[in-house]
């Protein structure tokens, strides 16, 4: 369960941003280089990156939305807003580009701004919330209150705006069930889609600082992991595509020194949806148990989820077999089958 829209991203590392929140480093996550915080250099940042994807897609023939990350978009002068939005609305009416797309801050989504952004063929608003709980955001410093992110989203919906929400897990003062409770509420928002990102400790940051003095402990892959299928599950049954999860493998973050410590993995997204999936089969077949034990099970799924369901390595076939003791596991195509749900045989 995922998005697959077509993005071409621009990126402008902390541009806007009110201050440096205490886990982030954009420049150690992305390979663009740092440009000056002042509108020439923004301005200059984005006409190098825009000459290159625009070339790209108009030789690709296949619109898809223009994106602005890194920075806090709406909090960047509004004549740098301007100037950017009036270059590229001409090749989003011309239909090389299907729209315009952008993350900011909850607080940096305003009245005056949506007033502003109005004139423009603007889609998608991506809300990076983080968490939907005070405590966290508080600790976090991110300056700003779960209802100051009610109103953003309320704002983005009554715009005719499609809204994403980005959150991270592990931040913190966070646990397994404030983040369970940050993604409830996340729901009850109605996103487009969701993003959720496992907090690492990247150099140059606070959380860095807090890290060698023992004020924050990172989660471990597994753990991170582990939290994040119960958040993946709600986020399938309530039919939110979830756009992301983990972070982008950037050729920056595999530098040494850059991630510290924290649960990165290139392929996490991979992870969660295989321990997602041995988790739905093993409530099936607890459901299921006398009729399974030492028998063999054979699922039928759809051919984007097989290597999924059978995991790295065929991991999840072995744990099946023994934990359940069964004789064998087999997972097969099934062409009519939606992605995410399967069929079980039970055989004799």
């Amino acid at each position: 369960m995922t998005s697959k829209n077509i993005i071409y991203p621009i990126f402008f590392p902390h541009a806007g941003c009110p201050f440096q929140c205490v886990y982030c480093n954009q420049r150690a996550v992305t390979s663009v280089p740092s440009h000056a915080a002042a509108p020439a250099g923004i301005l200059a940042s984005f006409k190098e990156q825009f000459t290159q994807l625009l070339r790209h897609a108009r030789e690709k023939e296949n619109p898809g939305e223009l994106a602005f990350y890194g920075g806090t978009f709406t909090a960047l002068p509004s004549e740098v807003i301007e100037a950017i939005l009036e270059s590229v609305t001409p090749w989003v009416v011309t239909g090389v580009f299907s729209g315009i797309r952008f993350s900011t801050r909850p607080d940096g989504i305003t009245q005056n701004i949506c007033s502003l952004l109005k004139s423009y063929p603007v889609k998608t608003i991506e809300l990076g919330v983080q968490s939907l709980m005070d405590e966290v955001l508080i600790l976090s410093r991110r300056g700003y209150s779960v209802e100051t992110v009610k109103e953003a989203a309320l704002l983005v919906h009554k715009n005719g705006w499609q809204l994403g929400l980005q959150l991270m897990l592990g931040l913190p003062g966070d646990s397994q069930t404030r983040f369970m409770d940050s993604v409830a509420k996340a729901v009850g928002f109605r996103p487009g889609f969701v993003r959720i990102y496992p907090t690492l400790v990247l150099a140059g940051t606070l959380l860095a600082d807090w890290y060698r003095t023992g004020f924050y402990s990172p989660l471990s892959v597994e753990e991170a992991v582990s939290r994040c299928v119960p958040a993946y599950e709600v986020l399938f049954q309530e039919h939110i595509p979830i756009a992301r999860l983990g972070l982008h493998p950037d050729p920056e973050l595999q530098k040494p020194g850059t991630v510290l410590a924290g649960p990165y993995h290139p392929a996490f997204g991979y992870l969660v949806r295989v321990r997602w999936w041995r988790d739905r089969v093993d409530r099936y077949i607890l459901a299921h148990h006398e009729l399974i034990r030492g028998k063999k099970l054979t699922l039928g799924v759809a051919d984007r989820s097989l290597s999924e369901v059978v995991g790295p390595g065929k991991s999840n076939l072995k744990y099946w077999m023994e934990k359940w003791r069964l004789e064998d596991v087999r997972v097969d195509f099934k062409a009519d089958q939606a992605p995410g749900q399967f069929d079980c045989l039970l055989d004799l």
